[in-house]
């Protein structure tokens, strides 16, 4: 490229210097002219020529760098693969069992099971209590109760010791109505001795009326584990090994923190105003002692003004008179 430029700019230097002779020898020459002007040509075209070799240099070099980027990439690829190749090599297989039921029952019927658990589950003790109060309360109410029946069926058999001696002592028998009398009573007595009051039963039987339900309720649900780890992972924050006391003392750790900051903060600034503060009043103590200091010093400067000097040699001027005389 060099070779080439030169040749260039020796033919337009060389038709430069034939056209200044013709012109400096008065014989400028047409012919002359022409060739300066095609070789200026030519030299602008072996300058364009020059810019794209230079750009084709300029790309060249740039993708020689890229090659070398990518070998250098592909180096890398191919030594990760070989190395997690050597790493698969190495590593060692599981050996599975033999294809067949692991455990003696199937999934179906582990699911039929499970369909069944609700059906056959028993309440708890309270609501089978509560199940029974009811229905003594039932019975009592209608009128009827198992004490009830067995007073009324003992007092139906005849009548006790103790009646007939007193009919004896009296003179007669009972008659049927004193009977009659006395069994009602016997029963009202013990059909009221039987059942509890209503305002004393849920003293007694916390679990009166209680309702079984042989699932969790949407509450319980919610108020479960399942449902802290959603909250948990709704809000950004990994379930595993999160700790809610850690995070907790955490949170306290860094409130304290931040009021020991606040505090310190407080501090440094009133230590701040205090020395501002004393600052300003140091320097008007400063300047009241300064003009205390001014004035008591114009004042004792006041005070011992001195008296005019007396001339001397006051009375000579008759002396001098004799002189001139003389």
């Amino acid at each position: 490229m060099d070779k080439y430029l030169d040749a260039r700019f020796e033919r337009v230097e060389r038709a430069l210097a034939s056209l200044i002779d013709s012109i400096a020898k008065y014989n400028p020459s047409e012919k002359l002219g022409e060739e300066l002007v095609a070789a200026d040509r030519e030299l602008a075209a072996g300058l364009q020529a020059l810019e794209t070799h230079h750009n084709n240099h300029a790309r060249i070099q740039q993708l020689r760098a890229e090659t070398a980027a990518l070998d250098a990439q592909t180096k890398d690829i191919i030594g990760a693969l070989w190395a997690m190749r050597k790493e698969v090599k190495n590593t060692h297989t599981t050996v599975y069992a033999a294809s067949g039921p692991k455990y003696q029952f199937t999934t179906a019927e582990l699911l039929d099971y499970a369909r069944r658990i609700s059906s056959t589950t028993l309440p708890p003790q309270a609501a089978i209590n509560g199940a029974a109060d009811r229905a003594a309360a039932t019975a009592g109410a209608a009128g009827t109760s198992p004490d009830a029946d067995d007073a009324a069926r003992s007092s139906q058999g005849g009548q006790t010791p103790t009646a007939s001696f007193g009919a004896s002592f009296n003179g007669g028998s009972a008659t049927p109505t004193q009977t009659q009398t006395q069994t009602q009573s016997q029963t009202t007595v013990t059909s009221t001795f039987t059942e509890l009051p209503m305002n004393i039963k849920p003293a007694v039987n916390p679990g009166d009326g209680a309702v079984f339900y042989p699932w969790p309720v949407e509450e319980q649900i919610r108020g479960g584990a399942l449902s802290a780890v959603d909250y948990l992972s709704t809000h950004g924050i990994d379930p595993r090994g999160y700790d809610p006391e850690e995070e907790e003392q955490r949170k306290k750790e860094e409130e304290q923190a931040r009021k020991e900051a606040e505090e310190r903060a407080r501090q440094e600034r009133e230590e701040a105003e205090r020395r501002m503060r004393e600052e300003r009043e140091r320097m008007a103590r400063e300047r009241e002692r300064a003009r205390a200091e001014a004035e008591r010093r114009g004042s004792v400067a006041t005070g011992f003004i001195q008296a005019p000097a007396k001339a001397q040699f006051t009375f000579l001027d008759g002396l001098d008179d004799d002189d001139d005389d003389d």
